[in-house]
């Protein structure tokens, strides 16, 4: 156990298991009694997620990587010979390459586990970018140990600067590809790490404000469904308190009328008992009456 094949696994592991991969490698080499090693395995950076994608690609998808270093050798060679028809079909070939290579790397990516945000993507396409336009930084990407993007300006050569785990002493060769890079093992310095980690901060923010951009986007589009919406509910809630407003009227009318009726009916009770009593006393009269004019 050493810490070239530590990082090679470790960079080509799933970024969300990072940590994880990384704490087991110091237990196991403090386990081997090796404390300096372990030490060593601690201070390993963990990679952006452009750095990572890249790492990807070269561990999954090698010949993609492949193809886009060699059209960079042909776009190099194309310039010193001042081609410029070849520059411009080179051209054209090398941004429909890396726009193809970055969306397999942002789709290998997603598959295991991590999404990758518009500026992540960007940083990718940067960093292959410069793995075409600069040879040194084509075999810093092989290494496949890379911890933030590179960044290439055409002109000047590529800042490598605390852009790798460990040092590279060659990449692995095209006809050697299964084969892990080889790599002396040295410590990055503390300006390259503050370096890297302030990088890695960067990202981290702007995965934040992507993500709180994604998510005011779904509040904005969830209240442009709901304003229609609370329209129609308001409306309709209008139309029911003025339907109520209706029957409360007309129930209290009606409890009116219950309530008079009701005190009418122990009026109507006692003038129904008079009527029945003088109508049984005229009857008897009648009676009375029709039984004496008979007699005579």
């Amino acid at each position: 156990m050493n810490l070239e094949s530590v990082a090679t696994e470790l960079y080509r592991a799933p970024l969300s298991e990072f940590i994880r991969t990384r704490s087991a490698a110091v237990t196991a080499a403090k386990d081997a009694g090796d404390k300096e090693l372990a030490r060593r395995i601690g201070k390993l950076p963990k990679p952006s997620v452009a750095a990572w994608l890249a790492n990807l690609l070269v561990t999954t998808h090698r010949d993609e990587i492949d193809k886009l270093i060699a059209l960079g050798k042909d776009l190099r060679a194309a310039e010193q010979a001042r081609e410029t028809g070849d520059l411009r079909r080179l051209g054209r070939e090398r941004q429909h390459l890396i726009r193809a290579v970055s969306r397999l790397g942002v789709e290998t990516g997603a598959k295991v586990g991590t999404k990758a945000s518009p500026s992540a993507v960007r940083e990718l396409e940067q960093t292959l970018q410069a793995s075409l336009a600069d040879s040194a930084a084509a075999d810093a990407v092989l290494t496949a140990v890379l911890v933030r993007s590179l960044t290439s300006n055409g002109v000047e050569p590529v800042d490598l600067s605390g852009a790798l785990a460990v040092d590279s002493v060659t990449a692995a060769p095209s006809s050697s590809r299964d084969d892990p890079p080889r790599l002396r093992a040295v410590d990055t310095t503390a300006a390259q790490r503050d370096l890297a980690e302030a990088r890695r901060k960067l990202e981290d923010a702007e995965q934040r404000a992507d993500d709180a951009d994604e998510a005011l986007e779904g509040i904005q589009s969830r209240i442009s469904t709901l304003a229609p919406e609370i329209d129609a509910l308001t409306g309709e809630r209008r139309h029911l308190r003025s339907r109520l407003a209706e029957i409360d009227s007309e129930l209290a009318d009606r409890t009116a009328e219950h309530e008079s009726l009701r005190k009418n009916v122990a009026g109507a009770r006692h003038e129904a008992d008079v009527a029945a009593r003088a109508l049984s006393r005229a009857r008897e009269r009648a009676e009375r009456l029709s039984g004496g004019a008979s007699n005579d």
